[in-house]
């Protein structure tokens, strides 16, 4: 064949398979046979090995993957990936659109309706596509909102994705989605990593982002991916509606969910979220609520953003989800303070999107009450979406004589004897030097709200004290590169992040580091309370139980446990070694300004026009006072911005004083 004859071919076969795979992937109706499709996909990877010079950036066969890259690039979004703020009820479903009829100036009183779109909202992965002069020319990941990472190449293998228009584009066009896993992929990807003995990935979530996030792009082709189509942004167009936006870009090829419907007023978008809500279960992919949008884009462009969000749009998630499976065991886990929690583990369940294979039990007086025992049939949830909770028991389908579970009188790790504190509920094992306990309280200082050590997580902190590289935290800050890299999976890079995040997280704040000395009854609030009286953890350290009952919010119960830590051995070497590591820590005590909010609680509503919600928090705390973040009986003023929420609503309801930005200038300056 000639030159000519080659390319004709080429692009005939392109063109062939662009349209067998819109069709397939797509409109779900294939046109032809998988064996017609493979061999005209074995045509066209045979011609184009041969002739290199001819394949092009939007070839089928560009699908299979690359080589690897070492890192991905970053990638500035010209138009912010935002996040969007949930409604948990029908309630704040209403409260929503107040804001948005008090903005447009439309008489709520009235039978006044708005259109709105509703779309299932996908439990995947949100990224940003940009097709210039019709071609796929970048895919990126959402980032912070601002800045996101390149995968163009591993997005070229997800069929589900045009790599050229249907129709000829000139304008630069970006679009938004979701990448997802569907269920049965999640599943199937999981037997073949526990086959491998390899990472089991905890939802299909964490599994679709852990496979577009590939170095080596063939990894990601090897996964089942999909993707949903929610939106675009360019100039071409005239519309007027998102639901027309929608309706254009199945036109130009993409994949938009079938399920989406356009609703006139919320009474439909009730019934529409009530109506999902009981047919979830029907789809092939993990979803947690519904997206409403307000159709009109004039009405978008009118209601704007707030900081982190668009006004025109809200999330209403729908509620916690339960399941049904089996008590394989009880078992118990030591915690940092010692406290034994009982645990059961479960046949594995699907629960919220994840596979869950192990539920708390919380304490003895709960699993009394439940009158829980192995081989019981429960009912698990996620208590907040996030902790695993048994909370009946199927007692009619008991069919054993497994007597009750009792919490043991020694620690399941160390053997050493467990005591019950009268006013408590829970039994702790009373040795401090317990190994569960050491690694508890080690990853509790490398948490984010703590000491903030990224990349250093559970599986390299049970290595380290498994090679006797550490006991304590503060070990950390000793260890060596080469000491890392001689661990498994710790390759030169990833030890270089971890020795950086350790040495950097010398600086935080006194109220983070005494967070992160896990001190019983000391949480993130009574740490800020501390760091607000003493100038150092020496000082802490060495203050007397008047020193502390005399600080508002510290009662004999929490200042007892902050003097017997400070007097145990082991928390005098960690003090010497904190020293002679030399992690410094500010005081907030050194920032406090006045006490002109001393023992008072503030909490803020709605959007400030002089400062951002950290800026008024951190002005708080330098007056003295506390930022709460809930409004109840003991809060001393609600300060209101712009669009509040339904606390104003809760603060009148309990008689709170009601301030508004400028008030709360006055009062601290």
């Amino acid at each position: 064949m000639t030159t000519k004859e080659i390319k004709d071919k080429l692009d005939d076969l392109r063109e062939k398979l662009h349209k067998w795979n819109h069709a397939y992937y797509i409109l779900d109706n294939p046109d032809v046979d998988d064996a017609v499709y493979d061999a005209a996909m074995r045509e066209l990877i045979e011609l184009e090995s041969k002739y290199p010079e001819l394949i092009t950036l939007d070839s089928p066969s560009q699908r299979v993957g690359t080589k690897p890259v070492s890192e991905f690039k970053k990638v500035i979004h010209k138009t912010p990936l935002y996040s969007l703020d949930n409604a948990l009820n029908f309630d704040e479903l209403e409260e929503w659109q107040e804001k948005i009829f008090r903005v447009l100036g439309i008489d709520s009183s009235h039978d006044s309706t708005l259109e709105y779109v509703c779309e299932m909202k996908i439990d995947g992965l949100a990224i940003a596509l940009t097709y210039t002069d019709g071609l796929l020319d970048l895919g990126a990941t959402r980032g912070d909102g601002d800045i996101g990472e390149d995968i163009t190449t591993n997005i070229k293998t997800i069929n589900s994705i045009p790599l050229v228009l249907k129709e000829e584009i000139k304008d630069t066009l970006e679009v938004r989605g979701e990448v997802y896993m569907p269920i049965k992929s999640f599943e199937k990807l999981n037997k073949e990593q526990s086959d491998k003995g390899e990472k089991i990935f905890a939802n299909p979530r964490n599994a679709a982002s852990g496979s577009v996030r590939q170095y080596d792009s063939k990894i990601t082709a090897s996964r089942d991916l999909d993707m949903f189509i929610y939106a675009a942004y360019w100039g071409a167009p005239a519309l007027t509606t998102h639901w027309d936006s929608l309706q254009l870009l199945k036109e130009l090829g993409f994949k938009v969910n079938k399920t989406s419907k356009l609703c006139n007023g919320l009474s439909e978008v009730k019934d529409f979220c009530k109506e999902w809500y009981e047919k979830r279960y029907e789809l092939p992919y993990a979803i947690d609520g519904v997206v409403v949008k307000v159709n009109d884009l004039a009405i978008q462009d009118e209601l704007g953003f707030t900081a982190k969000s668009p006004r025109w749009a809200i999330a209403y998630k729908y509620p916690p989800e339960e399941a049904t499976t089996k008590v394989i065991s009880i078992t118990c886990d030591v915690g940092r303070t010692g406290a034994l929690t009982p645990v059961a583990n479960l046949e594995p369940v699907l629960l919220a999107g994840s596979i869950v294979k192990r539920a708390s039990l919380h304490n003895q007086d709960i699993v009394d009450k439940l009158d829980v025992r192995e081989d019981d049939v429960v009912t698990v949830r996620k208590a907040g979406e996030i902790i695993p909770e048994v909370v009946s028991v199927n007692k009619e389908k008991r069919h054993h004589k497994n007597s009750q579970y009792k919490i043991p009188i020694k620690c399941p790790i160390c053997n050493s004897k467990v005591e019950k504190e009268e006013d408590e509920a829970a039994f702790r094992c009373i040795n401090h030097d317990c190994p569960a306990q050491r690694q508890r309280r080690i990853e509790h200082w490398c948490s984010r709200n703590a000491m903030d050590l990224d990349g250093v997580g559970e599986s390299l902190i049970e290595q380290l004290l498994k090679n006797k590289l550490i006991k304590d935290p503060i070990d950390l800050y000793f260890l060596k590169q080469e000491e890392l890299q001689s661990l498994e999976r710790m390759a030169e890079k990833s030890s270089t992040n971890a020795i950086t995040s350790i040495q950097s997280s010398k600086n935080r704040t006194l109220d983070r580091l005494i967070y992160a000395l896990g001190i019983r009854h000391v949480g993130k609030t009574i740490a800020e309370i501390l760091s607000m009286r003493f100038s150092s953890l020496d000082e802490l350290a060495n203050s007397s139980q008047d020193d502390l009952t005399n600080i508002n919010g510290i009662g004999p119960k929490i200042a007892k446990s902050i003097i017997d830590f400070f007097q145990h051995d082991s928390s005098k070497e960690i003090i010497k070694k904190i020293n002679k590591a030399n992690i410094k820590s500010e005081s907030i005590k050194h920032k406090t300004t006045s006490s002109k909010l001393l023992g008072k609680t503030l909490v803020i509503t709605g959007t400030f026009s002089s400062m951002t919600r950290s800026k008024a928090e951190e002005l708080i705390k330098i007056h003295g006072g506390k930022a709460g973040t809930t409004i109840t009986k003991n809060t001393d003023y609600l300060i209101v911005g712009s669009e509040p929420g339904s606390k104003l609503k809760k603060a009148k309801e309990l008689g709170i004083n009601i301030i508004n930005e400028g008030e709360f200038k006055e009062l601290v300056e």
